[in-house]
């Protein structure tokens, strides 16, 4: 059973925001913080906030007169923040993969009977990423990601792909997996608007095992 209580970094949680931000300055001193902002997901105000909070725990030292020509420089205390919240996150996807795939076996099942393997999972999140590492390891193809998000499209996960809903029209694929729990019923209605064809959409039982269900 998947008891996704267990982890702390399946929704953007505030560990999950601090590595980000950690992890985008190691990489880019000069960032802005609007550019942090929309890597992350949340507001100025808020990155605002995360960096106020790393000056005191000195993670960071800052320099600069303004925002606009601010630069970052992580500490040896940031840096080692910045391990321990990466190692933690591994550590609790490595998990997560390991009960998923086991509560998604009638997935497999179904996917195997009905001749499934050419397959695009919507949305490109964690949960995107744990199925495509799971039907994977079972030699199914996926062959890209949708994702309604616009900062998204063009880029890749885990070197797949990720196309707008319009962008897939010419594809040819067997499926599109609904591969969201929180959100699955938001992303059908645009899959459905889009006049995306052949959708699947996961449905969990009390005992917490998955189970893959065609709309209609």
């Amino acid at each position: 059973m998947l008891e996704l209580d267990e982890y702390n970094f399946f929704n953007p949680s505030p560990n999950f925001r601090e590595m980000m931000i950690l992890k985008l300055i190691s990489k880019n001193e000069n960032i802005s913080q609007d550019k942090l902002a929309k890597n992350v997901g949340i507001v100025p105000s808020m990155v605002n906030r995360y960096l106020k909070d790393f000056e005191e725990k000195e993670y960071l030292i800052k320099d600069g007169e303004n925002r606009r020509n601010m630069k970052y420089e992580l500490t040896d205390e940031g840096k080692k923040r910045l391990q321990f919240l990466t190692v933690s996150f591994v550590n609790e996807v490595s998990k997560m993969y390991s009960d998923t795939k086991n509560s998604f076996l009638n997935v497999i099942n179904v996917l195997e009977k009905n001749n499934i393997n050419k397959i695009l999972l919507y949305g490109a999140g964690v949960i995107g990423g744990i199925v495509l590492k799971v039907l994977n390891s079972e030699n199914m193809e996926v062959i890209g990601f949708i994702d309604d998000s616009l900062s998204k499209h063009g880029d890749k996960i885990h070197g797949i792909d990720i196309y707008s809903p319009n962008e897939i029209k010419e594809e040819k694929y067997d499926a599109v997996i609904i591969a969201s729990f929180r959100h699955s019923e938001e992303i059908l209605k645009n899959a459905k608007e889009n006049k995306i064809k052949k959708l699947y959409i996961f449905k969990i039982d009390e005992n917490g095992d998955v189970s893959l269900e065609k709309e209609a």
